[in-house]
């Protein structure tokens, strides 16, 4: 059984506005980095400046994202009168004054040099802790909770390393951190995934075994659905080409599968969805398009009659 959606054409374009604020965020950014990187010996982890008074921080989830990308947003003072340089590394968490939220873990490590009185906005890069928990929302708070258990670090670690911040991290975090089977290290990325696994098979003395066939749609995302199947396409035009990834999601914000992960444009062009409603069988679901960890398309499915 087959149900179909046609969905509205979508219109992704890169105003010039848009692209030199984005180039001036990015050419501030460098900047604070160059004046760090000629000092690095004198960088000051953030736990001890927030203990110390020296700095304050004020954390929110970031709505323009998801969990596995940029999650967070941080603004960040200085509440000195001389330059301090802030270091938060890969590995370091923060966790929601809302339990329902995802604890999430940093997974690029974050150099600032902050002038004096100076605040200045960061974005992180990270990934959730907690699967069953909601994304973070804008309206959701954090505070640091110090660094991660030592195999998790390694695995932000690698994952800042080779730079990982997407769905194949993502399942290989939670598949650490949940302790599952390593076959749950799964993307359209394939060679993503293989490294993954054999990273966390080393780290955890885990072998690296298939999914049970009565599990392999879930973990196989090229595999087709079998019972009932949802489906359909959404037209998209983009002035320039991007790398995307192309997924399911939860209601609360929860990645679920990915459709595709590649490059996308420029130009007109039709992304097609499907997934099987007796494997996925909530009333509500959200296809997400996200590029450079930014939430391009966002549009929600329902079967509630809303």
């Amino acid at each position: 059984m087959k149900y179909s959606l046609c969905l509205n054409r979508f219109i992704i374009s890169t105003p010039k506005t848009q692209v030199m604020r984005k180039i001036a965020s990015r050419v501030f950014t460098l900047v604070l980095l160059l004046v760090f990187s000629s000092g690095t010996a004198f960088a000051i982890e953030f736990d001890d400046l927030l203990i110390s008074g020296k700095i304050n921080a004020y954390a929110t989830g970031n709505d323009e994202s998801v969990h596995y990308a940029i999650p967070l947003k941080i603004i960040i003072r200085n509440n000195t009168s001389s330059t301090i340089q802030i270091r938060i590394p890969a590995g370091y968490t923060f966790h929601p004054d809302d339990s329902s939220y995802q604890n999430i873990i940093v997974t690029n490590t974050i150099l600032l040099a902050l002038a004096p009185g100076r605040s200045a906005p960061i974005e992180v890069y990270g990934m959730c802790m907690e699967s069953s928990d909601h994304a973070p929302e804008g309206e959701a708070r954090y505070t640091s909770a110090g660094m991660a258990e030592p195999k998790i670090v390694k695995l932000a670690e690698y994952i800042e390393e080779n730079k990982y911040f997407n769905p194949a991290g993502q399942n290989a975090m939670w598949t650490l951190i949940e302790d599952r089977p390593l076959y749950e290290v799964t993307s359209l990325d394939t060679s993503a995934a293989y490294k993954l696994q054999h990273f966390l098979a080393d780290l955890t003395g885990k072998p690296i075994l298939p999914a049970p066939e009565e599990e392999a749609y879930l973990y196989n995302y090229e595999e087709r659905p079998s019972n009932v199947s949802v489906g359909g396409e959404v037209e998209i035009h983009t002035s320039s080409v991007m790398q995307v990834q192309w997924c399911l999601f939860s209601e609360d914000g929860i990645l679920l599968r990915e459709m595709y992960n590649g490059p996308l444009g420029p130009g007109d062009v039709t992304l097609e969805f499907e997934y099987d409603a007796q494997v996925y069988d909530a009333p509500v679901y959200y296809l997400k398009l996200v590029a450079d960890g930014e939430i391009i398309y966002n549009r929600r499915l329902a079967f509630d009659n809303d």
